[in-house]
């Protein structure tokens, strides 16, 4: 099973981000861009796994939320990673919250290499992908675009982790919810 941990966002911030996504593939380039019902904020990839570490990954999820809040944020700005020099991901960042959630990956991230997954090497950045570049020639406008683009400031609320299933189609990935800890 193809596995990850993330937290989701509402309709309406969905809806956002639908408008978005729209605007950005009218300028062109070659991205393949999320689905918004897709759209979550990961926390952790797990990636192919024994079905019977399902009950130990719960665990985890369960004793994490309990030492947390729900983290009340906003979308704040457009971005790409590693840069707009060479983009791979463009990405929608949060106005507060970041460090929160950090904290709640780490923690995600530190018991799960107990189980024997590998550690994450780069430091947890919170945003919610929009879109993945094909490849890096003609994103010129769309790079410029992305800068000046501005992104209505709905309130986003994360309240629970999900323990997500992920299914590769042609079409697209499919997401199943398998286990969800609410945060206190």
């Amino acid at each position: 099973m193809r596995l990850f941990i993330a937290t989701p966002i509402s309709l309406e911030v969905e809806k956002e981000l639908a408008r978005i996504i729209s605007e950005l593939k009218n300028i062109g380039g070659p991205v393949n861009w999320v689905a918004p019902a897709n759209i979550h904020l990961t926390l952790k990839f797990l990636g192919e796994i024994n079905e019977r570490l399902i009950p130990q990954i719960k665990y985890i999820l369960n004793e994490v939320s309990s030492k947390h809040s729900s983290i009340s944020s906003g979308l704040n700005g457009l971005g790409a990673f590693p840069d707009y020099r060479r983009p791979r991901v463009f990405w929608v960042g949060l106005e507060r919250g970041a460090e929160e959630l950090s904290k709640i990956a780490n923690e995600i991230d530190h018991s799960a290499h107990i189980l024997g997954f590998e550690k994450e090497n780069r430091p947890f950045k919170a945003h919610l992908t929009l879109g993945r570049v094909k490849f890096p020639q003609g994103l010129e406008k769309l790079c410029e675009s992305v800068k000046e683009f501005k992104v209505e400031p709905k309130q986003l609320i994360f309240d629970r982790i999900v323990l997500f299933k992920s299914t590769l189609t042609p079409r697209g990935s499919i997401y199943e919810i398998l286990h969800e800890s609410r945060l206190v």
